[in-house]
């Protein structure tokens, strides 16, 4: 779950850590900021092939509704995955990019990692890309 920093309008600050407290005797207004704490992981399982499951939409859209905007997907468990199962992933993808949250594919088998890099979406999904033009 998220931690929830209050911050008063202030010059005085009060703590160090993401919760710290600025304080103002004169006028006071709270904003109230997501301090995501770690990266959620919603886990697959079995083959991600026509016809797909929506349960990793399904999952994902549920931490997205609570709040959540650090997702990683772990594939350790996917046995293969074809056209809709890769569909699959960019659908959630996209949806995590809309509500500004970051989704990143975790631990893709050799064959799940084969199928993502032919389809020219496997930095993009792992977040390698990203690394790299930080780096560059």
């Amino acid at each position: 779950m998220s931690a929830v920093a209050i911050v008063y309008e202030s010059e005085q600050r009060v703590g160090t850590d993401a919760r710290s407290i600025y304080r103002n005797e004169d006028a006071m207004s709270v904003i109230l900021q997501l301090c995501p704490k770690r990266a959620h992981i919603v886990r697959a399982e079995g083959a991600l092939r026509t016809p797909v499951s929506r349960a990793i939409r399904h999952n994902v859209r549920t931490l997205l509704l609570r709040g959540e905007r650090q997702i990683l997907v772990d594939l350790s468990q996917v046995s293969g995955i074809d056209a809709g199962g890769v569909g699959e992933l960019i659908r959630t993808f996209n949806m995590t990019a809309a509500t500004n949250g970051a989704l990143r594919i975790v631990n893709a088998s050799a064959s799940v990692r084969e199928m993502l890099e032919r389809a020219h979406l496997f930095d993009v999904l792992s977040g390698e890309r990203e690394v790299e033009q930080r780096f560059a």
